[in-house]
């Protein structure tokens, strides 16, 4: 009950963001490029590297919202407490949800762009879609986590993605600057692979580097850090 209680209160959010990437990849593979770019780069340019990746960014902040405070803002919190359930485990419920949402989310390019590359005739690797999609959902759960640790901790309908709107400019900001750019801290830079991607011999298709994953564990610990920290704040909530 409590899982499709978490997907209840999030499917609305999740068919927004996956109708956006569905509209993002037919355009990106059905509409001619006016730039005349190869097919990859163009793949690339709108969806891995581009305006996508953005969107998509911005968007996983919604669904991160999670938590009683919110609830307790609609005075649904004491129908939520009354359920034969922990406060831990129903946090934790919403936080899985949505991390399993994130990662479906994450797919739908993956899934859909070497599909629909075969209706113009054209070719992209699964496996450089699969790059992506990892990336993708790595670099997300720590947007994911600091929307959710916001919400529990902040009172209001839009205080929580706001704030970590704020965050993420200032994560973007603060990584650009020269000492800290070798690091490559910056996790629009990491979820495009930025500036280290290769052209194949034929110079037809952009190629992935090896995944980073050193960077997208650390990333993920952290993410899982801010999420233990909001169940553990759940708990000590007087309401």
């Amino acid at each position: 009950m409590l899982w499709y209680k978490a997907w209840r209160e999030s499917r609305t959010r999740f068919v927004v963001i996956a109708m956006t990437l569905v509209g993002f990849c037919l355009f990106a593979v059905l509409f001619r490029d006016p730039a005349s770019r190869a097919y990859g780069e163009r793949v690339r340019h709108l969806i891995y590297a581009g305006t996508a990746k953005g969107t998509f960014a911005m968007l996983v902040i919604f669904l991160g919202l999670g938590g009683l405070v919110r609830e307790r803002k609609r005075r649904t919190a004491v129908f939520t407490l009354a359920l034969p359930a922990g406060r831990l485990r129903l946090v934790v419920t919403q936080m899985a949800v949505g991390l399993l949402e994130l990662a479906a989310l994450s797919l739908v390019p993956a899934l859909l762009i070497p599909l629909l590359s075969r209706l113009i005739h054209q070719y992209y690797p699964l496996a450089e879609a699969l790059h992506f999609s990892i990336l993708w959902f790595g670099c997300c759960s720590v947007i994911f986590a600091l929307a959710f640790l916001l919400s529990v901790v902040l009172d209001g309908e839009y205080t929580a993605p706001v704030a970590c709107y704020v965050a993420l400019m200032l994560e973007v900001l603060i990584s650009n600057w020269p000492s800290l750019r070798p690091y490559r801290l910056n996790l629009m830079w990491t979820m495009g692979d930025f500036g280290i991607m290769h052209w194949d011999p034929r110079h037809n298709l952009l190629l992935s580097p090896s995944l980073p994953w050193a960077r997208l564990m650390m990333i993920v610990l952290i993410a899982f850090g801010m999420l233990a920290l909001a169940a553990r704040i759940t708990q000590k909530q007087d309401f």
